[in-house]
């Protein structure tokens, strides 16, 4: 599991709607320290006993957020970390966080980036993404309704700055740098309900695919997404 925002009971819930559950899960990864991705790790691990990976850095800002568990592992960028045939390597995102990483993972020939909570492509996002069967991007806000919108003037100069998150118009450039014929799967991630409208991050995802087709699912905040195969 990479990162868990969410209370660990509604996580069972979400897992249990794919048929999925937390027995014998191999690990928990934090991208970084802010309460949507690590709320629900504490408990989580308290309840499951699942080793706990992330960077140096986020768990130092996360350890009292997370509470006592019983053991931490440092991962660090391009160190990928494996578990039988399978391979989770973190790689530096550009974010308002101590050490922030995403990751790409890596099974029997079959690899899936995870790119969300960037504030902007950067040459080493572009190249740690190429080459992928399925993508999980981020395509947060349109910048005209963040403009426009209710949040507070400080808040929108954070969401729109180089350590803050990904725009429509971001998501597609990153997406054009990254398309070949080998992509199976894009989903839309991370995107704000108040700044953002689905069929705005779709048809700009769309004009950057161009001619390349992969299935698009956009990914919401208060359901889960149905299991997908790679």
């Amino acid at each position: 599991m990479i990162d868990a925002g969410l209370s660990e009971k509604k996580l069972s819930g979400r897992m249990a709607h794919i048929e999925r559950s937390f027995s014998g899960m191999d690990a928990v990864f934090a991208t970084h320290e802010h309460s949507d991705h690590i709320r629900g790790i504490g408990p989580l691990l308290r309840k499951h006993e699942v080793p706990f990976y992330t960077t140096e850095g986020t768990w130092r800002r996360a350890n009292n957020t997370i509470g006592k568990i019983n053991s931490f592992n440092t991962i660090r960028q391009d160190e990928p970390v494996h578990f039988g045939g399978l391979s989770v390597e973190p790689y530096s995102t550009p974010h308002d966080a101590e050490e922030s990483v995403a990751f790409v993972v890596r099974y029997q020939g079959k690899s899936l980036g995870i790119a969300t909570d960037l504030g902007r492509v950067t040459p080493e996002v572009k190249s740690k993404l190429q080459n992928l069967d399925a993508l999980l991007v981020e395509a947060n806000h349109d910048v005209s309704m963040l403009e426009a919108g209710p949040y507070p003037w400080m808040t929108k100069k954070r969401i729109k700055s180089g350590v803050g998150h990904l725009s429509n118009e971001a998501c597609g450039e990153l997406l054009a740098s990254v398309k070949h014929p080998g992509l199976k799967l894009v989903v839309l991630m991370h995107m704000s309900e108040t700044n953002n409208h689905p069929d705005l991050a779709k048809i700009t995802a769309r004009q950057a695919l161009g001619e390349s087709s992969p299935e698009m699912i956009l990914a919401e905040q208060n359901n889960p997404t149905e299991l997908l195969s790679i």
